[in-house]
């Protein structure tokens, strides 16, 4: 291959990195139902004829953009192995003012996912199942049977999702932390249950 071909892949490799971060900024702040690859095109100051080299479909662009929010998601910053209360951790990091723009963007994507196989919904399934794996390694190490930490991590996930859904959409505060208070109550008795079973 020559020198000319592989100067131009290092300038398009680059090029690609600029407008999934552009692409990525664009969605957090407005969503993706704004995305088009030629708002695209322009925020990142690149002809359309490019973008397209990189990003054959705007779902691609997309399912890209949901791939690296998750990634960034997941491990900036990651759960401290030591987190006494990892639960309240999560819960305070998605309703925090950094948190919205990703509960949002996830909402979003949720819906657009129900009505059909996409990309955009395979990144979606990719980001649940990491959620679920992770949750459930944490709960592992909290004292839960291996074989029943799956089934956890699905349901306090579920509950989380719920609530701060509801929390977003309705901006009733109080009522939507209280039933926080009641799930991470739960969650605390069921640890503590498996602490005693391990001890036992």
């Amino acid at each position: 291959m020559s020198e000319q071909v592989d100067g131009r892949r290092r300038r398009y490799e680059h090029r690609r990195g600029e407008i999934l971060e552009a692409a990525t900024a664009h969605v957090l702040e407005h969503g993706v139902r704004e995305l088009s690859l030629r708002k695209v095109s322009q925020t990142v100051g690149i002809s359309h004829a490019t973008l397209l080299h990189h990003f054959r479909t705007r779902d691609e662009l997309v399912a890209e953009v949901v791939d690296q929010v998750v990634a960034r998601a997941l491990s900036v910053p990651s759960l401290d192995e030591a987190d006494p209360d990892p639960l309240r951790t999560l819960w305070d990091r998605a309703t925090a003012d950094g948190g919205s723009p990703y509960v949002r963007l996830f909402l979003e994507l949720a819906g657009m996912s129900m009505f059909g196989t996409s990309p955009v919904h395979e990144a979606l399934v990719r980001s649940m199942r990491a959620r679920i794996a992770a949750l459930a390694d944490g709960l592992v190490r909290a004292g839960c049977p291996p074989r029943d930490a799956e089934t956890h991590a699905t349901w306090i996930l579920g509950a989380l999702r719920g609530l701060i859904s509801d929390r977003f959409v309705t901006g009733d505060t109080a009522r939507v932390d209280a039933a926080f208070e009641e799930l991470h109550a739960d969650v605390a008795r069921r640890a503590a249950q498996w602490r005693t079973a391990q001890n036992s």
